[in-house]
């Protein structure tokens, strides 16, 4: 079922997005690869599994309102010497019996267990939840992480082969006399570190990739697109610390946790009610002992009460350590939204950050590339060295480089603040667009 909405609302999206048109020249959005991790993530299935046993704690509770039921058959021959009865000499007994027990009131102890496994099953699903959000967010980092590297690789290439011109340049301007060897140094020295941060910006490509097929599965697709996802953030703090309340897995669980010790105390005590139930049995048997009859029949119907006197204090003794457990629960509770608010303000702060990062390294690029053109513009009047030269062409690809960096860390950072606010999940995946 979870599956099914995730395709719904991510094919939905991917047919109504701008980058449709796009997918088709070989590139591959984010919202496939969420279903490609969705679908195949060892983690993920083995969080399925685990709600699965945990979802099991229901029936194993509710059996304590049904009754038993058990079914016994034997067969036993014996030798009777001597007996008190004229012609007992022994038979083989063949022995049927049915018996039945229905409890009618176990001290409220089944109401109490019932309750505490549903607890539990709600605190499996929030585990899920997170687990699934745990890899999103581990999914969309790589994915960024990836697509800023392939850039950073191919900046640190053009600007090697700026970096080329730029000495041929100077070879032939030295040939002509109007600049010195200093200069061609000069530019034999940036072209160099431009060979090492190439150098450097393919290994971290290759290590972004790796870290991207372990986590994903598959590898990286060759064409990738920074994703604009619409995931309903709110405008304000207080909004978001109302949300994270609500939403927020880790506090989630923590709650449910926190109520399913409440439930476990009270069935423990519950043990030291009267307990109450039905009784039935039927017994049939052929040629019983001592061998007198054919057979005989045994019907038995009744009721059973009783009550724990004195087990030593340990049932006491459970109950108070299930009290306790309890309170540490309560404690944790508070901890935890502690620190969801913290993650809260910590994320936002860096999401607006990272926003601002992006529009100011826009500017900057713009700036370094004007300022860029008026000094080529002025060298050829002989007003600029071609050091000048070479510092504005560094500043044009710095600013490049932060640019990627800085998307990358707004998305990040976006998808960072959802997960907090328990957004990050297969039903509000709203949209995406290039």
């Amino acid at each position: 079922m979870r599956l099914t909405c995730l395709y719904a609302v991510l094919g939905f999206v991917f047919l109504v997005s701008p980058a449709n048109a796009d997918h088709h020249n070989g590139y591959q959005e984010l919202s496939d690869i969420l279903i490609k991790v969705y679908e195949s993530n060892p983690t993920l299935m083995a969080a399925r599994e685990e709600l699965k046993e945990t979802k099991e704690l229901y029936p194993q509770a509710r059996a304590g309102w049904l009754p038993s039921v058990t079914g016994e058959t034997s067969i036993y021959a014996s030798d009777i010497d001597n007996s008190n009865f004229g012609g007992a000499d022994g038979a083989t007994t063949k022995d049927l019996s049915l018996s039945v027990d229905q409890p009618i009131w176990r001290g409220g102890r089944t109401f109490a267990e019932t309750k505490r496994a549903k607890e539990l099953i709600h605190a499996g699903e929030a585990v899920l939840r997170e687990a699934e959000q745990d890899i999103f967010l581990e999914t969309v980092t790589v994915y960024m992480n990836v697509l800023r590297d392939k850039e950073l690789q191919e900046l640190r290439r053009q600007n090697e082969g700026i970096l080329m011109r730029e000495l041929r340049a100077a070879w032939e301007r030295m040939d002509i006399g109007d600049i010195t060897d200093t200069d061609v140094q000069q530019a034999k020295a940036r072209l160099s570190r431009a060979k090492s941060e190439h150098i450097e910006a393919k290994k971290e490509s290759e290590i972004s990739h790796a870290e991207f097929e372990q986590v994903t599965g598959i590898k990286p697709p060759d064409k990738l697109m920074v994703p604009y996802m619409k995931l309903g953030i709110p405008p304000t703090l207080g909004e978001m610390f109302t949300m994270a309340e609500n939403r927020n897995a880790a506090l989630s669980i923590a709650k449910f946790e926190q109520s399913a010790s409440e439930h476990n105390a009270d069935a423990v005590f519950r043990e030291l009610l009267p307990q109450v139930s039905a009784f039935a049995s039927f017994n049939q048997q052929y040629d019983p002992q001592p061998g007198i009859v054919e057979d005989s029949r045994n019907q038995t119907v009744g009721l059973r009460a009783s009550i724990a006197l004195y087990q030593g204090g340990a049932t006491r003794s459970r109950h108070r350590e299930a009290r306790h457990t309890a309170k540490r629960r309560a404690y944790e509770i508070q901890e935890t939204r502690r620190r969801v608010k913290q993650e809260v303000i910590s994320n936002w702060r860096s999401y607006e950050a990272a926003k601002a990062q992006t529009e100011t390294r826009k500017e900057e690029i713009e700036a370094a590339e004007k300022a860029l053109k008026g000094v080529r513009e002025e060298a050829r009047i002989g007003q600029r060295t071609v050091l000048d030269i070479l510092d504005a062409d560094q500043e044009v690809i710095d600013a490049k480089i932060s640019l990627s960096k800085a998307r990358r860390n707004e998305t990040v950072a976006m998808f960072a603040l959802a997960a907090s606010l328990g957004l990050l999940d297969t039903g509000l995946l709203q949209s995406v667009s290039r």
